[in-house]
This record gives C-alpha cells, structure tokens and sequence, in this order.
C-alpha cells in the first residue's frame, strides 16, 4: 500500500470519529408497540346518571322508566365513556365483559364490537369490565345499576 492511501484511511477514520461524536448516532425505532397501561371510565354525575363509588369501584345508577330503544335513542340508556392510556398507545380499543342479562343489550356497530350503549329493558345491575384489546389484559371494573 502507498504511503498516501495510509494517510488518506487515516484521516478518514479520524473524521469519522469527529462526526460521530458532534452528531451522535440516534437509533429510531419503527412500529415500536406501546401497551396500553391503565383504563379510565369517565363517566360522571348528569341529569340521567348517578356515579359514585364503593372502594374503587364505579357505580353508575340510572332509574328504570321504559325501555331503551337504540333507533330513536329513547328510554333508559346509559353511554359509557373510557380513556385508554398512555394517550399514545398503539391499540386503544376495548371490549366489554359482562355478565349476560336479558335485561340490558348493548349496542354494538357495524363491525360487531361493543360501542359502549347500554340500553335497558328492565331493573337490573350489571358488573363491566372495560378491558383492553393489545394482550395486556388490563381492565377498569364498573357497576351499572338500573334501579
């Protein structure tokens, strides 16, 4: 090897080295699955509804006066409303677990999932869970109560 191509690696090397400490090297990750941490419901207290707690768990009271009906959204209804966090979680969809009754239906969309309408046909309590969707199996436990 020449005395000049020595040289030349050298000084390219060395270069390097500069750069890369001035500039540093940032790895960026892609597709990076954030999980989901913790579940909310955020319902509160309204003209319909009634929320309170026992220990940590919510109740929702609603008093029973006809039944619901999901195409003019008449009668006695509850909307649950949930908050998936951290915020920037890559799968925030839920699906709801709940003991079956005749008593309550819930509305579901187009796709066949849960929107989170309750509607009753009669006097009922319901134990929900708001559980996530990614496998982390976490969950928020709420009582809804149509008395």
């Amino acid at each position: 090897m020449k005395k000049s191509t020595l040289i030349m690696i050298a000084i390219v090397y060395i270069a390097s080295i500069v750069i890369i400490s001035i500039f540093g090297m940032k790895s960026v990750v892609y597709n990076e699955v954030i999980p989901v941490t913790k579940i909310e419901c955020l319902n509160v207290t309204d003209d319909k509804t009634e929320v309170e707690y026992d220990g940590d768990t919510k109740v929702i009271s609603v008093q029973y006066k006809k039944p619901g009906n999901a195409e003019n959204l008449t009668g006695t209804m509850v909307q649950l409303s949930w908050r998936v966090l951290p915020d920037n979680a890559s799968n925030k969809k839920v699906k709801f677990v709940h003991n079956q009754t005749t008593r309550a239906e819930f509305v579901k969309d187009e796709a066949g999932n849960e929107v989170g309408l309750i509607l009753f046909t009669g006097k009922v309590v319901l134990n929900i869970k708001i559980m996530s969707t990614d496998g982390t199996q976490v969950f928020e436990e709420i009582v809804v109560w149509a008395y």
